[in-house]
């Protein structure tokens, strides 16, 4: 026979897996009814037909891996969590901006091509062998980056070459060099590090190459040769709440207002018609 305490213990438990299942359920229905008002979920896919570049439409899958990245290199940025949906979309359509600009160059403009020989050579010496193990060059280029299959590797691998062929001429342009005597202990220090697997060292000359992109890329000077590629580039942005949240940034309220009933109109959330609102009374 129960006690009275065991009773009312078991009477607790009961009343707290009811209100819990209550809380589960209002949950459910609380986003059903939203998805159902908003259309929202169904509707919006992030970089969906948001981005036009000389006249071509950047795919939605660069958006995505372009979020990925973006995440990944922000782990644990508290700056970040204080930033609005809008900031943190607008930081990733940035990325999209610079990175489709530069593929651009070095596919098209740099005046280099990657073999089909070239990119299945690095990929199988330097690329495979470590996505087999751990670490090395395979885990650095898939960084945030979901790759499906071999190929969608390999096409990050010609970009990578086309990027060793062609920046060392640029980061002279720019000024960029190396040190030869902090290059020489660095390259010893690599090989040494890899001297148990000596097919996997980079020949010196590569290995220049890598590192004059690696400074490049993090130099001032990256964004001013984007600067100037973009100088030159058609930009489009068709995506309404994207759109709206770039012209607002730069005080053009009356333009952002109507970018915002346009995101209101497509997507019916209210945030967009307050959005509007506030940008009509600065205008």
């Amino acid at each position: 026979m129960l006690s009275v305490g065991k009773l009312s213990v078991k009477r607790n438990r009961i009343i707290c897996i009811s209100l819990i299942l209550l809380l589960v359920l209002a949950t459910v229905t609380t986003v059903f009814i939203m998805t159902k008002k908003t259309d929202k979920a169904s509707k919006y896919v992030f970089g969906e037909q948001a981005l036009k570049i000389n006249g071509k439409i950047v795919e939605t899958s660069v958006f995505l891996d372009e979020k990925n990245i973006f995440f990944e290199r922000n782990k644990g940025n508290s700056a970040l969590m204080q930033k609005t949906d809008e900031d943190v979309n607008d930081l990733i359509l940035e990325e999209v901006i610079k990175k489709v600009l530069a593929d651009d160059y070095f596919y098209n403009d740099s005046g280099y091509k990657a073999t089909q020989k070239e990119v299945d050579d690095y990929y199988n010496k330097y690329v495979k062998p470590s996505l087999e193990g751990a670490g090395g060059e395979g885990s650095s280029i898939s960084q945030g980056l979901d790759y499906k299959s071999e190929a969608e590797y390999k096409k990050d691998v010609e970009l990578y070459i086309l990027k060793l062929k062609s920046v060392p001429a640029i980061a002279k342009e720019y000024g960029i060099s190396l040190d030869e005597n902090e290059f020489n202990t660095k390259y010893a220090e690599y090989t040494k590090q890899y001297k148990d697997k000596p097919k996997s060292i980079h020949p010196k000359d590569e290995y220049k190459e890598m590192m004059l992109v690696r400074e490049f890329s993090v130099s001032d000077k990256l964004n001013t040769w984007l600067d100037k590629l973009r100088s030159k580039a058609k930009i489009e942005i068709l995506e309404p709440s994207l759109k709206a949240y770039r012209l607002y940034k730069n005080g053009e309220y009356s333009k952002a207002a109507d970018e915002y009933k346009k995101a209101y109109k497509k997507y019916n959330l209210s945030i967009y018609k307050d959005k509007e609102k506030e940008c009509r009374s600065k205008d």
